[in-house]
């Protein structure tokens, strides 16, 4: 398994950590408009700030990784 392989997966995880809760909040916001909603407490939004800070650091790792493979190449002129 490659470095790009691998980084392409942690891309991957990032944007799943990102939007579940965004589109999970979304489908609880329209249940809420209808009065079916769950209550959910301040324990829910923590884990879910937690969550999507998690995502995007995540993809700034990838990003910062990507950058220096870039120079790296650029200097050896591979690229």
């Amino acid at each position: 398994m490659g470095s790009e392989e691998k980084l392409g997966a942690l891309e991957t995880m990032g944007r799943i950590l990102i939007f579940t809760p965004l589109i999970m909040g979304l489908m609880n916001f329209i249940m809420e408009i209808w009065g079916k909603g769950p209550d959910l407490g301040s324990e829910a939004g923590y884990s879910v700030i937690l969550m999507i800070n998690t995502g995007i650091i995540t993809l700034l790792y990838v990003s910062v990784h990507r950058f220096r493979e870039g120079i790296r190449q650029a200097e050896s002129g591979k690229g």
